[in-house]
């Protein structure tokens, strides 16, 4: 009842509005005769055209109705907002955003996220750069595993094998796809399109911690403080094991090139 009352009050206006056009109407130019037929003093158009009256405004409301149904509905529109839509549907209009980035999935990988970094200083804008990188998924509060690749060589070999290249770190991979280093990913954060690639946030019952950084609060391990290698137990980081007979050592088979393991609460 009040649309149809706005309705009618419009219709009202632009009768008047069109009454007033033809009492005010400007005379006609006196170098550009009058059309055929044309009304008003000296010649000029009318107003109204003979087309169109005030008289063919209707108060009624099937005006309007008659004209908003002339614009058909997008094709692409859909009935449902798209969170009430099924899975399957959901899916089909909103794929998965990761499924832009290349498949390539390091071990352990298929539904982590994995940050290849190192700790050596030596070139300091790649030291930086997983600084950077480290620090922003542990402002996010993403749960995250991350590979030093200068604490075992085996990281770094696995590194290139995964990417088919001698790719130098930073490298972020998640769910088993890689999504780059670190100009990517920050211009990808800048853009605000990092987040939606990321699983939730971290667990927050200590049982989950555990499970996902093999640590407690903070999500620090207790062994390795998050470094995720300890000392080798066998020869205490020498990489040599010694037997009493023969005076000799031999090398440690169970430790890495730097006299380390991998974190066995962390493993």
């Amino acid at each position: 009842m009040i649309i149809k009352t706005l309705k009618a009050r419009i219709l009202r206006a632009l009768k008047s509005s069109v009454a007033a056009a033809g009492a005010d109407s400007p005379p006609p130019s006196p170098t550009k005769p009058a059309p055929r037929g044309g009304g008003g003093g000296g010649g000029g158009v009318a107003w109204p055209p003979p087309s169109v009256h005030a008289d063919s405004f209707s108060d009624d409301a099937s005006f309007f109705d008659a004209r908003e149904a002339e614009t058909p509905p997008h094709k692409g529109a859909h009935r449902h907002p798209p969170l009430l839509l099924p899975g399957a549907a959901r899916r089909e209009c909103f794929p998965d955003p990761l499924l832009d980035f290349p498949a390539r999935c390091p071990p352990g990988g298929e539904r982590a996220v994995v940050l290849y970094t190192t700790t050596l200083r030596g070139v300091r804008r790649t030291f930086e750069d997983c600084n950077v990188l480290r620090a922003l998924l542990e402002n996010l509060a993403v749960a995250f595993q991350e590979r030093d690749v200068s604490m075992d060589r085996g990281l770094r070999d696995q590194l290139w094998a995964v990417t088919g290249e001698k790719a130098v770190p930073p490298r972020l991979f998640v769910r088993g796809r890689d999504v780059g280093g670190a100009a990517q990913v920050l211009a990808l954060h800048e853009e605000g399109r990092l987040v939606p690639l990321l699983p939730p946030s971290v667990p927050q019952t200590e049982k989950e911690l555990v499970a996902a950084f093999g640590g407690g609060a903070g999500g620090k391990c207790e062994a390795c403080g998050g470094l995720r290698f300890v000392v080798c137990g066998e020869c205490d980081g020498s990489r040599k094991v010694f037997d009493g007979g023969r005076g000799g050592g031999a090398r440690c088979r169970g430790c890495n090139e730097n006299g380390l393991v991998m974190c066995p609460i962390c493993l």
